[in-house]
């Protein structure tokens, strides 16, 4: 039968349990050491792999660069258009509003949701560039817009000191054009104009000296076409060689580009008379075509003038009925003398916005 045998261990001495005790302290020292290098390293890994400054690739900063104090210069650039554009275009927008007054900061892509911005965007339709301007507190609450249509990027120089004054001002930005700072928006699309021009008209293959006269007319323009009607009338009162011309025309005209000054070719039709007397004096009247070349400047504006070279080709000639000596004035036969004119006139005119007389 087998006994259990019970081992009876000798009581521990106050060194043995001190001994012990400290093994558990240094135990314990270690492992805590261990587990705040582990948080330490850990830490130290998540703050390294945030960055400090946060940057886009073209080095535009972010919120986190922008002063909390000052209004926030947000790029909107919903379509991904070229970044150079989208960040000038704010960089100019934003310089133009703190030289109006504005404390705004640098353009930065991100901001907080409650922040005070102005945003700048860039949208594009076809070739048309529309720039856009919006003040907002909170970030989406608009209060107050403008924005302007550009014919190219480059026209962001001139439009964003003008999208700055209206904004400030909460003018129209057709308001605050200025002759230099005129962009292609600015350009009258279609308007209605009177005219007032001095004319002198010669007859080639004459001796008449240039017939002094002047021009009445009506136009309706766009920025590459017009119609327009007018009465010109001129008059040399050379009792030697007199020269007098009249017409009635009614044409259309092309203009050769669509900036402010712009040349143009025009024709049409035409209701003329005229005299013109050396030995003998002829006169006649009858329908006919002309055909001119000129130039308008000014066509940013309501006032204008206008240069013009025109020819008139009439389908009839200017006649005088000469009488026969030999017979008597009732009994007669005459002896018709014609004569071929084409007349060329020179006009200089004024051109005024006539919006009374726009009725479509």
């Amino acid at each position: 039968m087998n006994s259990s045998i019970v081992s009876i261990q000798p009581p521990k001495t106050m060194a043995t349990v001190k001994h012990t005790a400290k093994t558990h302290i240094v135990r314990c020292r270690s492992t805590f050491w261990h587990l705040g290098s582990i948080a330490f390293l850990v830490a130290l890994i998540a703050i390294a792999s945030e960055p400090i400054l946060a940057q886009d690739d073209a080095g535009v900063p972010s919120a986190a660069q922008t002063d909390t104090t000052r209004a926030s210069c947000l790029i909107h650039n919903p379509f991904n258009i070229a970044e150079a554009d989208a960040q000038t275009s704010a960089l100019l927008v934003c310089q133009a509003l703190r030289s109006r007054g504005i404390d705004v900061g640098e353009p930065v892509y991100e901001v907080p949701d409650t922040a005070n911005v102005y945003r700048v965007g860039v949208h594009f339709l076809g070739e048309a560039v529309l720039l856009r301007v919006s003040h907002e507190v909170p970030v989406g609450t608009i209060i107050r817009e403008r924005q302007v249509r550009l014919a190219s990027i480059e026209e962001a120089f001139d439009a964003a000191g003008r999208l700055a004054l209206a904004l400030e001002s909460e003018e129209t930005v057709e308001s605050t054009a200025t002759m230099e700072t005129l962009i292609t928006e600015d350009l009258v699309a279609e308007i209605s104009l009177w005219e007032f021009g001095l004319v002198a008209a010669v007859a080639p293959g004459e001796n008449a000296t240039p017939a002094p006269g002047f021009l009445l007319g009506w136009h309706y323009e766009t920025p590459r076409f017009g119609i327009f009607a007018d009465f010109l009338f001129a008059n040399n009162d050379n009792d030697e060689n007199r020269f007098q011309y009249g017409t009635i025309t009614v044409g259309g005209r092309y203009f050769l580009t669509d900036k402010a000054i712009a040349p143009w070719i025009s024709g049409g039709a035409s209701m003329l008379f005229g005299t013109r007397s050396n030995e003998f004096e002829q006169e006649g009247s009858g329908i006919g075509v002309f055909g001119a070349v000129g130039l308008e400047v000014l066509r940013f504006n309501r006032n204008r003038l206008a240069v013009e070279l025109r020819l008139s080709l009439p389908f009839s000639k200017l006649s005088h009925d000469e009488y026969d000596p030999f017979f008597d004035f009732e009994n007669g036969e005459p002896v018709v003398s014609d004569r071929y004119v084409a007349p060329i006139s020179l006009s200089i005119a004024y051109l005024r916005d006539a919006p009374w007389l726009s009725w479509w």
